[in-house]
């Protein structure tokens, strides 16, 4: 086999002349190079025949990896002879015979097996803490019988009739207290005896004493009413590393807190603060847990009713939770390519439907504007005819068609709630038309256009988006001077 037979086996065709010649004198001067060092181990340890672990130890010796699949497993044959005569003495003399092989003999035996490749496989040994169940980790039942005979070599005088289950101490009555809820474990603990029934820990890994304690102080400073608490408690979270093994709790405390106190602002605020301090938190790997989060998310920025009374400054919290949901987009969005259509799809949703709330049309409204100019300009604008109509409606309702005195003033309050959910939601509506405007403004800097004034925009602006949003727009000293703006607003309706 010449160069070029090698050349093609390796996948190399049209080997030139005078590469393969260079190649051939290179590798002939190696493989001298090898024999040579090899020779000399062979000479150091008295021998005569050259053997595989020469050529191995040569090869270490230039920092080549040595072969594999081949070593001289036969022992050493050594034979007696005498040296000498009978005048001068003779002595014996061991040396190693040399074996007679015969060509025919080898060039007639079947080849040996091709040795096998090294090959490495990757698996997860572990995913946060909690082990996957797949063919190369050993199961539940082999990791407790491996530490009933650790626990059994350490003390021969134990008995085996209770087996040892991790994170329960032997002869005791109570599974692994719930970081979620460190006391709700105490009745299971008593009602489950210590008869040697097998009882399972409510956690699949074990948490430690002083994280169940950092967890309850993290929880009671956070839903603190010190200020100062919970700001250091919303400190800790951002910044501490050693929080894995507690973040599944943490998210599902959000789920249930969320779930469970809609009517309660200052909760719900500490949630969402807890939240973003998770996700600010660099040491934490969250994205398993985010299709957790996004409903309690979503429940802050586009539910019916946040708060005991609808007099309170609810705004700020659903401008809070929008502004985490960004967050979400922006840093998990190139991993996860559904993640920020879904949102999108969920906020267009809720803005269209005429049976939401007006809160709820703010949330959704807020979340789009922030979303960008693109989202803003191709889902809301085309709509904002239409919506401007209910808006006007609900800022001209007066609230007095009721009998009675008690009843007008019922009506009153009501009135004056709804007319402040519509200028919110008008508002929320200005500062997304404000932005889109600046932006096209921009990118018509050096377009020669010839560009309407304001009376003359008037009236194709009110018919496009309303004549509501239009009054205010056209009021604006801002808005006059990016007229280049709302003219492509117009043209997008």
């Amino acid at each position: 086999m010449d160069e070029q037979d090698i050349a093609e086996s390796v996948g190399i065709p049209n080997l030139k002349d005078d590469v393969a010649t260079s190649l051939a004198q290179d590798v002939e001067y190696r493989i001298h190079e090898i024999v040579q060092e090899a020779m000399k181990f062979m000479r150091h340890g008295k021998r005569t025949k050259l053997t595989v672990d020469d050529i191995n130890n040569a090869l270490r010796v230039r920092n080549v990896e040595p072969l594999y699949g081949f070593s001289s497993a036969d022992p050493t044959r050594f034979r007696r002879t005498t040296v000498g005569s009978s005048a001068t003495g003779t002595t014996e003399l061991f040396f190693v015979e040399d074996e007679e092989l015969d060509f025919e003999t080898i060039l007639s035996a079947p080849l040996p097996k091709v040795p096998l490749d090294v090959t490495y496989t990757a698996h997860w040994l572990a995913i946060e803490g909690v082990q996957p169940a797949i063919p190369q980790n050993p199961t539940p039942i082999d990791a407790k019988a491996d530490l009933f005979n650790k626990r059994i070599k350490l003390d021969p005088s134990s008995t085996a009739t209770q087996p040892v289950i991790p994170g329960i101490k032997p002869g005791s009555n109570g599974a692994l207290n719930n970081a979620a809820n460190p006391t709700n474990n105490q009745q299971a603990n008593n009602a489950s005896g210590s008869n040697g029934a097998e009882i399972k820990p409510l956690v699949k890994h074990v948490l430690s004493k002083e994280l169940q304690m950092y967890y309850e102080r993290i929880v009671s400073a956070v839903l603190s009413q010190d200020e100062v608490l919970r700001a250091t408690g919303i400190s800790s979270l951002q910044n501490d590393p050693g929080l894995h093994q507690l973040l599944p709790y943490f998210v599902q405390l959000v789920a249930e807190k969320v779930t469970q106190n809609t009517r309660n602002l200052p909760v719900l605020e500490s949630m969402m603060a807890m939240v973003r301090a998770i996700l600010d938190n660099d040491n934490l790997f969250v994205e398993p847990y985010l299709h957790q989060l996004m409903p309690t998310i979503l429940t802050c920025v586009v539910g019916k009713r946040l708060g005991e009374s609808p007099q309170e400054d609810h705004w700020s919290l659903r401008s809070t939770a929008t502004d985490i949901l960004l967050l979400i987009c922006n840093k998990y969005g190139a991993s996860y390519h559904t993640l920020q259509p879904r949102v999108t799809r969920t906020l267009l949703r809720a803005f269209l439907d005429p049976e939401k709330p007006l809160t709820t049309h703010y949330g959704a409204i807020l979340g789009l504007t922030r979303m960008g100019n693109e989202v803003f300009k191709t889902l809301v604008v085309p709509n904002l005819k239409t919506y401007s109509t209910i808006i006007e409606s609900e800022l001209l309702a007066d609230g007095q068609d009721r009998e009675g005195s008690f009843m007008e003033i019922e009506g009153d309050v009501a009135s004056t709630i709804r007319k402040n959910e519509a200028s919110h939601c008008l508002e929320a509506l200005l500062i997304g038309l404000r932005a889109l405007i600046r932006s096209e403004t921009e990118k018509q800097k050096y377009v020669t256009k010839d560009i309407p004034t304001a009376e003359g925009l008037r009236e194709p602006l009110s018919v496009a988006i309303g004549p509501l949003l239009a009054r205010n727009l056209l009021r604006e000293e801002a808005t006059q001077q990016n007229l280049a703006g709302v003219v492509e607003v117009i043209e997008t309706c």
